[in-house]
């Protein structure tokens, strides 16, 4: 199956039937990366979701001096097709993407924004019917507390509560981001064949449980019929 059928094949399912395939493959976090949700085009509701590969973005404080500086704006460099994932300073609360990144992002045909951090201007991405993933809002700008360093690097997305209980996952750049009103969701690029395989297995028996359930069968002997368990 080619790179792009795979991909095509992978937006069909949720974010959970994704997250369920990484788990049986043994990925303790299953991809999943904990405290982002969907704030636009609408908040947490809604059908719509994004898939593509990530373009990815690292932030760092606008006072750190010795990190690399990028010779292109981020989003000017952001390839077609992509979702841009931007990770920042835990410490952070002013936002990294705003309004005009949207539009700029929107007229080269970028999927959508994922933001391990705080995005503002709302109702300008809602209006451009501009799908924006992040862990919080703001009013405040990127300027003066952040800058863009690192363009298509490793990113490690933690969980936001810091307590070591849940293991951080590294987003590559190329592998793809799935995300929808459940969460956000990362395929390393190698696996996408075995998690599409297993998405459409898991999703074959959770629909022959969910007819089995709607029948009046109970959970139980649904579970043991379809799920062995």
């Amino acid at each position: 199956m080619s790179a792009k059928s795979l991909l095509q094949r992978l937006a069909s399912f949720s974010s959970c039937e994704v997250a369920d395939a990484l788990i049986k493959l043994k990925l303790p976090h299953g991809g999943y990366l904990p405290g982002i949700e969907m704030y636009s085009p609408q908040y947490v509701a809604g059908t719509r979701s994004i898939c593509g590969p990530a373009f990815t973005v690292r932030m760092v404080l606008q006072s750190d001096t010795n990190a690399p500086k990028p010779e292109k704006h981020f989003v000017d460099a952001a390839e077609r097709d992509a979702v841009v994932l931007i990770s920042t300073p835990s410490s952070t609360r002013s936002a990294v993407w705003g309004g005009l990144m949207t539009a700029r992002a929107q007229s080269l045909g970028v999927k959508g924004v994922v933001v391990d951090g705080r995005c503002r201007d709302l109702n300008e991405h809602r209006t451009s019917d501009f799908p924006v993933f992040a862990r919080g809002h703001s009013i405040l700008g990127q300027s003066p507390f952040t800058r863009p360093s690192e363009l298509q690097v490793p990113l490690e997305i933690s969980d936001p509560t810091g307590d070591g209980s849940f293991p951080s996952v590294t987003v590559n750049p190329g592998d793809v981001l799935l995300a929808d009103v459940d969460g956000v969701v990362s395929v390393p690029k190698h696996l996408l064949t075995e998690v599409v395989e297993l998405a459409q297995k898991g999703r074959d028996v959770d629909e022959r449980c969910m007819n089995d359930l709607r029948n009046g069968k109970g959970i139980k002997e649904t579970f043991a019929l379809h799920r062995g368990k």
